[in-house]
């Protein structure tokens, strides 16, 4: 049994639940009471755990329906410091106590009653249940708000997916790196970060534990079509061209294959099969494509199309390979082991991409992890290690209001990936634009400084867990405070998150710096003169 005492907080007043109850703090504890504290109380059910979820002070000579301030500076004037006045909080609780230093939540049944007095939960209590070190996943986030105590959160429970949630500044991203440092560093895990802003780097870890691809793409064997479309920018409308982009496409993938062709002219490849079909400059099928083509190599092209229609898509292969060469690249691993390497971090620096270049790659890889995840739970191959991926600027990939590739694919990650060992964490500042059934999804979040009520609402609505008063405790944490929720960790806290100093950059640019190394325009129009 715990010992159910401590500092003594309050008193319990009013009615009570099981769920919750309103503690009057003791005067002589004001400066102690916190929003975010943790409190037991005693219950003929036994010693019961709760949050302190909010704080309010009143005085009864000024209540809240006071509306003539002559009379109200009149009280406070001759009462001065003699004016009476409470502090009161809301408790939340949580479990029994003897249960949760076990790693059980075990929520009360009876509520505690009025009069019964209620403690500060002790640093010790507090280290039994936050701190864990059982069970092998456990790794340090940080350390709880109100107290001194180390906050660990089971890496393990990743695979049901994390949102990582905050304002511009709030601290995403140091998240990120803190708790991919860990994981890899810690448990050997496989990470793999989407990181759309190049702030990543390899955070630290070394060429022994990571890996940063520069210039991320997508081998031509593996590409699939609906990806090549998504670059090509096709119109739907535009079938005629799509059905010979297709079959320009197959026929590429088939004659490398089968060696025929080198991989480094897969878009050189397929504009050379277009010209040659029947519709350009009003071609026969004759020549190398009529040899192919009798020799079962490959199948016939499309017939019957107008000139303009194979000249469209000639047009799109150009814009292809001068806006995106680099993305369909023979110099990726074709081995998806040989891009996302186990045991490791893998940074995929998507800065240079644009939008639709950036949808292409992030949506490519969710689709193999999740293919080959479940080829290997199937005894057929596939990846061999659990991964977890980060998804940074979620309200661009998986947008609530359009379709992007990534999206698709997040849908289906987010619902079928926790049975193949395959976990995403999705990264965003608006989350009230991140797709609602992905993020509904995502059991555990970390939400950091938030203060737009619309979104606010919409996380919320996503989860089950996050309390009015907790989510009104978001607009006025400070950057690195987090409201931690989910199957994660053993309960809800409010935490500090680790500093992470091994990041790349992230944060605002120092405008004096840049001014003041900027030229001014005379020594610019002599630098001119010089290269003229």
């Amino acid at each position: 049994m715990v010992e159910c005492r401590g500092t003594r907080l309050g008193t319990i007043v009013g009615e009570s639940t099981p769920l919750k109850s309103l503690v009057l703090i003791d005067p002589r504890m004001w400066s102690q009471a916190r929003a975010g504290a943790y409190v037991v109380v005693e219950t003929h059910q036994g010693c019961v755990l709760g949050l302190l979820e909010s704080l309010v002070s009143g005085s009864p000579l000024l209540p809240e329906h006071s509306t003539e301030l002559e009379a109200v500076e009149g009280v406070v004037e001759t009462l001065g410091e003699s004016l009476r006045y409470y502090v009161r909080g809301r408790v939340r609780w949580m479990s029994l106590v003897d249960d949760v230093v076990q790693g059980r939540v075990r929520a009360p049944k009876l509520p505690p009653v009025p009069g019964a007095p209620v403690y500060l939960a002790s640093p010790g209590l507090l280290s039994q249940i936050f701190s864990p070190r059982d069970g092998g996943g456990w790794v340090r986030l940080g350390v709880l708000e109100t107290a001194e105590v180390e906050y660990r959160v089971d890496a393990f429970k990743l695979p049901r997916h994390l949102a990582i949630l905050a304002v511009t500044g709030g601290g995403k991203s140091n998240t990120v790196c803190t708790l991919a440092r860990r994981i890899v560093g810690d448990l050997g895990m496989t990470v793999a970060i989407f990181d759309m802003h190049g702030e990543y780097g390899d955070l630290g870890l070394g060429e022994s534990r990571a890996t940063v691809i520069e210039s991320p793409g997508i081998h031509p064997l593996s590409l699939r079509f609906a990806e090549l479309l998504r670059l090509t920018r096709m119109s739907p409308s535009a079938t005629n061209q799509e059905r010979l982009l297709r079959w320009a496409w197959k026929t590429a993938v088939r004659l490398i294959r089968e060696g025929d062709e080198g991989e480094a002219r897969f878009v050189e490849l397929m504009k050379g099969l277009v010209e040659e079909a029947p519709g350009y400059e009003d071609n026969p099928l004759t020549g190398r494509l009529a040899t192919l083509v009798r020799e079962g190599k490959v199948d016939t092209p499309p017939r019957g199309l107008k000139p303009d229609v194979v000249q469209g898509v000639l047009n799109k292969l150009d814009d292809l390979e001068e806006l995106y060469g680099d993305v369909i690249s023979p110099r990726i691993d074709p081995r998806l082991e040989g891009v996302i390497r186990p045991g490791r971090l893998t940074v995929f620096d998507l800065s240079g991409l644009g939008e639709e270049g950036a949808d292409a790659v992030v949506s490519h890889y969710l689709r193999r992890l999740l293919e080959e995840r479940k080829a290997y739970k199937t005894g057929s191959g596939g990846y061999p290690s659990p991964v977890i991926v980060v998804v940074e600027e979620a309200h661009v990939l998986v947008p609530r209001d359009r379709d992007t590739l990534t999206k698709r694919w997040a849908t289906r990650v987010v619902r079928e990936g926790r049975k193949f060992g395959l976990g995403m964490v999705l990264v965003s500042q608006r989350p009230k634009n991140v797709d609602a059934d992905v993020l509904s999804q995502t059991n555990n979040k970390i939400i950091l400084r938030m203060v737009e009520p619309q979104d606010i609402s919409y996380v919320q609505s996503a989860s089950e867990e996050l309390s009015q008063d907790l989510a009104d405790l978001l607009p006025g944490l400070n950057p690195g405070e987090a409201i931690v929720i989910g199957s994660m960790t053993r309960l809800p806290g409010l935490v500090k998150i680790d500093y992470c100093e091994h990041k790349r950059r992230g944060s605002d640019i120092d405008f004096t710096q840049e001014l003041q190394e900027t030229p001014d325009k005379e020594s610019l129009e002599a630098r001119i003169q010089e290269m003229l």
